[in-house]
């Protein structure tokens, strides 16, 4: 008797439970879905553009490397100090890197602006140089081994 019992109050239960209506979702209840809005593009850096640099081997930049190929070099400054700004060839900003600067003193010499690349010996680095008529401004990008 006790076991009928149990098995009557499960099945009213369950029938309770189950045959329940769903109340609809009112329209100020639902969740609202924000669509992404796509982001604007950085502005381009400031400073004065250099050539495209070819960089003949695959680079490493803070963690992410990068392929072979040409980069847009903006030189200019960002909290007082001069950096190097390297974007793709759609001249999208990629990354930063700090520009080292020593004193070049133009004995007598009318030298201009002047940009190089180069490997270092060790072709561990590729280092981009920039010669102006007080300093020089070198950028040094580890190579991917």
């Amino acid at each position: 008797m006790k076991k009928s019992l149990l098995l009557i109050a499960l099945a009213l239960f369950s029938i309770i439970v189950l045959g329940q209506e769903q109340l609809p979702i009112q329209p100020s209840e639902q969740p609202q879905i924000q669509a992404a809005e796509p982001q604007p593009a950085p502005p381009p850096p400031q400073g004065r553009d250099l050539k495209i640099v070819r960089f003949p081997k695959a680079f490493i930049h803070a963690g992410k490397e990068y392929p072979a190929g040409k980069y847009q070099m903006v030189l200019g400054e960002k909290d007082g100090h001069a950096v190097f700004f390297v974007a793709n060839a759609q001249k999208e900003p990629l990354f930063e890197e700090l520009a080292i600067v020593k004193a070049h003193p133009a004995q007598g010499t009318k030298s201009r602006f002047h940009v190089d690349s180069a490997g270092m010996s060790d072709n561990e680095y590729i280092r981009i140089k920039v010669t102006t008529q007080e300093q020089w401004l070198m950028g040094y990008f580890l190579v991917k081994k």
